[in-house]
């Protein structure tokens, strides 16, 4: 029954749709920021764009609910692509008055473009296909996520719109809508400062949420600093609001083709969550 209760948490924190796995982050860096484009960004703002780069990440949440993440970046001519599968394992959910147990999973098929349009203007498309199942029940979602951003060369400013698609495939004969959401990001490094300063705002079912993040640029390393307004939607009832929800911190270190990022994010009531992502760089 405590698993069922954080499954309902977790519900509002994300969206009410059956298909939050499409919200879930995929790795640290999204994890700390919100946007799954943020390292992208920062290896143009930074001029450290890598050719064919290779990435798993581990992300755990409270109460033993997990996902697992791999990607390849490459490019083929003047096009960016980046391909990845993601597993969401919500463990073993028990009823307690009746005893009955069953599990729940989400696969998540994606495969990213990204191109110049023109001059300094760029555009991405994402696909994603999810496969859910729950108990002996399962549901197919395709969606895809369009952005468009301007570089500046000290700030990349990006629009979005997300998860807009269709569901091939419900649980039941009653089709739920997509957590569709769109909204706003920047990423802007200062003249002559080893920082990174990135905001981004998106909106769903009219409610707003809003991420601010500082990564301080070490030699080989970086710390990054970052505040989440959706963390603030799991209060209500009886619930202490907590100072620090929403709040995170992760650590990026560097050693020749490696790349270690930890990250670690306060959820108020439910607990905390943490990530491990781990890069290698091919060429």
């Amino acid at each position: 029954m405590k698993k069922i209760f954080l499954l309902i948490f977790l519900s509002i924190y994300f969206s009410n749709s059956s298909y939050n796995g499409l919200l879930f982050p995929k790795n640290t860096f999204e994890l700390l920021t919100n946007n799954s484009n943020y390292s992208f960004y920062q290896d143009i703002i930074l001029s450290t764009q890598k050719n064919d780069l290779a990435s798993t990440s581990y992300l755990n949440y409270p109460n033993s609910i997990s996902a697992n993440y791999i990607s390849y970046d490459y490019y083929i001519s003047n096009l960016s692509m980046k391909s990845s599968i993601q597993i969401i394992d919500y463990g073993n959910i028990e009823d307690s008055s009746s005893g009955y147990s069953f599990d729940s999973m989400d696969y998540i098929f994606t495969q990213r473009f990204s191109s110049r349009l023109y001059n300094k203007i760029f555009s991405s498309l994402e696909m994603n296909y999810l496969y859910s199942k729950i108990d002996n029940f399962n549901s197919s979602v395709f969606a895809t996520k369009l952005d468009f951003f301007y570089n500046t060369d000290e700030m990349i400013i990006e629009i979005f719109i997300d998860n807009y698609g269709k569901v091939l495939n419900s649980y039941t004969r009653y089709i739920e809508d997509l957590p569709k959401l769109y909204g706003y990001s920047l990423l802007f490094k200062p003249k002559n400062l080893n920082v990174l300063l990135s905001l981004k705002q998106e909106c769903q079912n009219n409610v707003y949420n809003f991420n601010f993040n500082t990564e301080l640029l070490l030699k080989n390393n970086s710390i990054i600093f970052g505040y989440s307004s959706m963390g603030k939607n799991l209060y209500y009832g009886d619930f202490n609001d907590d100072f620090f929800t929403g709040t995170s911190i992760g650590f990026k270190t560097q050693y020749k083709k490696f790349q270690i990022i930890l990250g670690y994010q306060n959820l108020g009531p439910l607990g905390n969550s943490s990530s491990f992502s781990l890069n290698h760089l091919i060429n």
